[in-house]
């Protein structure tokens, strides 16, 4: 279960939830945004700011 306020290794932080989506917000940039339960701690921001900051390998 994930609670309100809860957040990932990312710096996504769960703002509600809506049936099977979460609202979330990065802590870096806030920018908002949602992504299903089942991938929350997989989540990361996709804004340039938080981007170059979140391991991505692509």
């Amino acid at each position: 279960m994930t609670a309100v306020g809860e957040r990932n290794v990312f710096g996504m932080r769960v703002t509600g939830q809506t049936g099977p989506m979460l609202g979330l917000e990065s802590e870096t940039c806030h920018a908002a945004g949602a992504a299903p339960v089942q991938e929350f701690q997989s989540t990361r921001c996709g804004s340039n700011r938080c981007g170059a900051t979140q391991g991505r390998t692509e």
